[in-house]
C-alpha cells in the first residue's frame, strides 16, 4: 500500500469520526516548539575528541477546540541531508478515547518510557537505541481509558519507523495495556507483530515505572523479539534499568544499565554479539540552568560480550534547548 494513501486514508477517518458527533466550537490555538541537542564526547582511552550537533526538531502544536488537535513539525539530523516529518498527526480525543493518525510516537506505553527516562538529550529510550522498534512510526492508534486503573490502546503502524517510509511496507499491528495500581507505580506490557515472507518477528515488551514524591524515580524495561528483522532463528533479549535522583530543583544524578543478548546479524554481515552485544552503562549529573536549558556530564561505558573487542569509555558534555 501507497504511505500517502495510508496516511490520507486515516487522516479522513478521523475527521468523519469527528464530523459525526457534535463537538465544542472551534477555538484555535498555535504554539509553536522546539528541541535542539547538542553532544561533544572524550574518549578516555584515546584522547579523541567528538563534537556533534545531534539534530534540532521543530514545528507547531495547533489546537482546534477541546476534541480535536494537530501536531506538525520536522526531525532534522545533521548527519541527514533533508529533514524528516516528525510528528505530522492528527488526534481526536475525549474523556475516554484517544485517536492519533499520522506520524506520531508509536504507543502510549512509548510515551510513558520517554516521560520517564526523560533525557534524550543524553541517549534515546532503550527499544530504539537498540532498535527493536521505533519511537515514532506512520499509522493509526486508538487508546481507551477504561478508568484510572487501566488504559488499552490497539495501534496499526508501517513498522519502518518515521526515517524508513520508501521502504518496503509491512504493516506492524500491536496491542498494549497499562496499569496503575497505585499512584507511585505504573507497570505495562505490549505485544507487536510483522510478517514478511511468511516469517513473522514479534515483539513483547514490559515495564515497571516507581516514582516517589517528585524526588526519585526508577524504571526496569525488559523486551525480547524473535525472527529479528525478518530471519528465522534470530534472536534479541533486552533488560534497560534507568533511575534518576533529584538533589535540588536545578540539579539531579542519574543512571542507566542495558544488558543485551542477540544472535542477530547486522546488514554488514557481521554477527551483532560480536558488534555491540553485551552491556551499556551511562551515569552522572543533570543541571537545569534555565526553564530552557539542560546540561549533563555523564560516564559511558561499553562492555561487549565479544573478548575480541575493546571496552569503550567516553566522558559526555550533553546541552539541550527546549522551548
Amino acid at each position: 500500500m501507497n504511505r500517502i494513501h495510508f496516511l490520507t486514508v486515516f487522516l479522513y477517518l478521523s475527521l468523519l469520526s469527528g464530523f459525526a458527533q457534535e463537538t465544542k466550537p472551534a477555538q484555535v490555538t498555535v504554539k509553536p516548539y522546539m528541541q535542539s541537542f547538542t553532544q561533544g564526547r572524550i574518549d578516555l582511552r584515546r584522547d579523541t575528541v567528538i563534537y556533534k550537533q545531534e539534530k534540532t526538531i521543530f514545528g507547531v502544536n495547533i489546537t482546534m477546540n477541546e476534541n480535536w488537535s494537530a501536531s506538525v513539525g520536522f526531525d532534522y539530523s545533521f548527519s541527514k541531508s533533508i529533514p524528516y516529518l516528525k510528528p505530522a498527526s492528527l488526534t481526536y480525543r475525549n474523556d475516554r478515547w484517544t485517536v492519533n493518525a499520522g506520524i506520531f510516537y508509536a504507543s502510549e506505553l512509548d510515551k510513558s518510557m520517554t516521560q520517564f527516562w526523560s533525557n534524550r538529550f543524553i541517549e534515546r529510550v532503550a527499544m530504539d537505541k537498540w532498535m527493536l522498534r521505533y519511537s515514532a512510526d506512520l499509522g493509526v492508534r486508538a487508546t481507551y481509558r477504561w478508568n484510572d486503573f487501566l488504559t488499552t490502546d490497539v495501534s496499526f503502524l508501517s513498522g519502518n519507523g518515521y526515517q524508513q517510509l520508501k521502504e518496503k511496507y509491512h504493516p506492524r499491528p500491536s496491542f498494549r495495556a497499562i496499569l496503575t495500581p497505585l499512584r507511585p507505580l505504573q507497570i505495562g506490557a505490549m505485544l507487536a507483530a510483522r510478517k514478511e515472507e511468511n516469517i513473522t518477528e514479534t515483539t513483547f515488551s514490559s515495564f515497571a515505572h516507581l516514582q516517589m514524591d517528585n524526588k526519585w524515580k526508577l524504571t526496569g524495561e525488559y523486551f525480547f523479539q524473535t525472527n529479528s528483522r525478518s530471519v528465522e532463528g534470530q534472536r534479541m533479549d533486552l533488560v534497560s534499568i534507568y533511575s534518576t535522583y533529584f538533589l535540588t530543583d536545578w540539579m539531579s544524578v542519574m543512571g542507566r544499565y542495558d544488558l543485551i543478548k542477540t544472535n542477530r546479524t547486522e546488514p554488514s554481515g557481521e554477527s551483532w554479539n560480536v558488534q555491540e552485544d553485551g552491556q551499556v552503562f551511562i551515569y552522572g549529573l543533570i543541571f537545569k540552568c534555565l526553564p530552557m536549558v539542560r546540561v549533563a556530564v555523564n560516564y559511558w561505558g561499553k562492555r561487549p560480550a565479544s573478548k575480541r573487542m575493546e571496552k569503550e569509555n567516553w566522558l559526555y558534555l550533553c546541552l539541550e534547548f527546549k522551548y
